[in-house]
């Protein structure tokens, strides 16, 4: 048997841009009026939704630690954005942070009113009790996805499973060989959102911290 090496990120970041959509589509939003903050933009999903979504909004302020690694994202990117090193998220209406930093970055103060957040950084990057303190703003849980059948794992919401385990699940259940890690290779990805609709390993709720989100505000 020939195994394989995944990383699990590729349907991750395919995902995290589904909620950004449906999130917006919840709140009856058109990406085109609004301006996206990407934390972590030049990372291995932070890169990937960087070069999916920018295109898709009026303006986009890509968002690292590292001035030389953004300077190298900006060659790979197309659309109305810019690159900062500073944690300029509140202006931004939609916040995607895709970061390993070990503690929260956002507290109220980096969030604009009504602001939607994506956060599929593990731990999160947006603390409950920042969202008890701002119910204006919706913190969506990124990187999980329904499960096609009722299942209950500890430690996750009902139904719900990360969408890096679900992508290697689903690449063996294709008999697929092959090593995906590093940057991601977006025809890939495309593959594994076609995976997800096959198998039924799809995002259907948006949840915070476990709880559905309702609808408009």
């Amino acid at each position: 048997y020939k195994g394989f090496v995944n990383h699990g990120d590729s349907y991750t970041a395919a995902v995290t841009c589904q909620a950004v959509t449906k999130a917006l589509d919840l709140f009856e939003k058109k990406s085109s009026d609004q301006v996206i903050a990407i934390v972590g933009a030049y990372g291995v999903i932070g890169e990937a939704v960087t070069k999916i979504l920018v295109s898709q909004f009026k303006h986009s302020i890509l968002i690292g630690r590292r001035t030389d690694k953004l300077q190298q994202l900006k060659k790979n990117v197309d659309g109305d954005f810019e690159t900062t090193v500073e944690l300029r998220t509140k202006e931004a209406d939609v916040v995607v942070t895709a970061t390993s930093h070990p503690d929260a970055l956002l507290q109220s103060e980096h969030l604009r009113k009504n602001a939607i957040v994506v956060d599929v950084s593990q731990p999160p990057n947006l603390s409950l009790q920042v969202c008890k303190a701002r119910p204006d703003v919706c913190r969506v849980d990124g990187g999980l996805v329904d499960f096609p059948f009722v299942t209950g794992i500890p430690g996750m919401a009902p139904g719900k499973n990360f969408s890096c385990i679900i992508e290697v699940i689903m690449q063996a259940m294709e008999d697929e060989r092959e090593n995906h890690v590093g940057s991601i290779d977006l025809a890939y990805l495309r593959k594994t959102e076609k995976w997800g609709k096959k198998y039924g390993f799809t995002l259907n709720e948006l949840t915070n911290f476990g709880k559905k989100i309702e609808g408009v505000r």
